[in-house]
């Protein structure tokens, strides 16, 4: 007789039960994980999808009057917010609404904005300043007299951008300011507006105890064709330097390092010249090698 022992091989029958019941188990399996899994996955995909066209359709017809108009009429953090967006979309000319009623509605936000949270005020600056227009640069140097120290930053910035050589002189008892950053921003802004009236500020800062203070002064020596901060310049140009500052990211070094080449490519200068060429073979951003070529391509013209 056959051996009918618990050790003897399975029927062919008894293979086909066992396979029959894997698959079943297998496709049991497979539901469950299509049900619980793929499908609310799919959904909240599809949600999630959904929420971002339907927020980036609204957003599209939202202009800078709507913004003005949270400024003016929203809750407490719908006004900053709304202040904020408006300095935002402002920095795209195309959507600077031309009419001089929106002029008149911003500096009426600004000035209404002086005793609500600073931030307003400090975006409504900084969208004043990225219009361009000089009918801000009154109600802004107005705004300096008596405004709270957490704003100045933002008004001598915005003033820096208008770039109008009559708020030079109003800017400069600024670079005296206990707050560095604030000394820093009164540099940058003079730099922008690059009045030969500024010189003397500048390269007196150009040995400040704060470096930030330094470098602005430098940079904005040079768009006056001033090489009196040429030492500051070459520092700017050195990776190796800017690492020892703890504040300064790869970014903002790649920042810096631009804004020191763009400083050099008003000059002619050998040292600066010999710095610009080891950087297009050597800086490990591309960027930064690529404008150090543009500059080398203009040398001696």
């Amino acid at each position: 007789m056959a051996d009918l022992s618990s050790g003897s091989p399975a029927t062919p029958h008894a293979q086909k039960d066992s396979v029959q019941a894997g698959g079943e188990e297998k496709s049991f399996f497979q539901i469950v994980v299509h049900s619980f899994f793929i499908i609310p996955f799919l959904i909240a995909v599809f949600c999630v999808l959904l929420f971002t066209a339907m927020k980036l359709l609204t957003e599209e017809r939202r202009t800078a009057y709507d913004y003005l108009e949270d400024v003016k009429i929203g809750g407490l953090t719908k006004r900053w917010q709304g202040a904020f967006e408006l300095s935002k979309i402002l920095s795209n000319p195309a959507l600077i609404p031309a009419d001089d009623r929106f002029t008149a509605e911003l500096i009426a936000a600004f000035e209404q904005a002086k005793h609500d949270d600073h931030r307003v005020r400090q975006y409504l600056a900084l969208a004043m300043g990225r219009t361009g227009r000089k009918e801000f640069i009154a109600p802004l140097l107005e705004g300096l007299r008596d405004e709270k120290e957490d704003n100045l930053a933002a008004l001598i910035y915005a003033l820096g951008m208008l770039s109008d050589s009559a708020s030079a002189r109003s800017l400069h008892e600024y670079a005296d300011h206990p707050v560095a950053r604030i000394r820093s921003i009164t540099m940058v802004a003079l730099g922008n507006i690059a009045s030969e009236e500024s010189r003397g500020v500048l390269r007196n800062h150009l040995h400040d105890p704060e470096p930030n203070v330094q470098w602005g002064a430098a940079l904005s020596l040079a768009k006056i064709r001033d090489l009196s901060g040429k030492e500051v310049i070459i520092k700017l140009l050195d990776r190796s330097y800017l690492s020892q500052f703890s504040e300064v990211d790869l970014e903002e070094q790649d920042y810096m390092i631009l804004a020191a080449m763009e400083a050099v490519s008003y000059f002619s200068d050998p040292d600066l010249n010999k710095r610009i060429q080891e950087l297009s073979q050597s800086d490990q951003n591309m960027q930064v090698r690529s404008k150090a070529l543009d500059i080398i391509k203009n040398f001696g013209k």
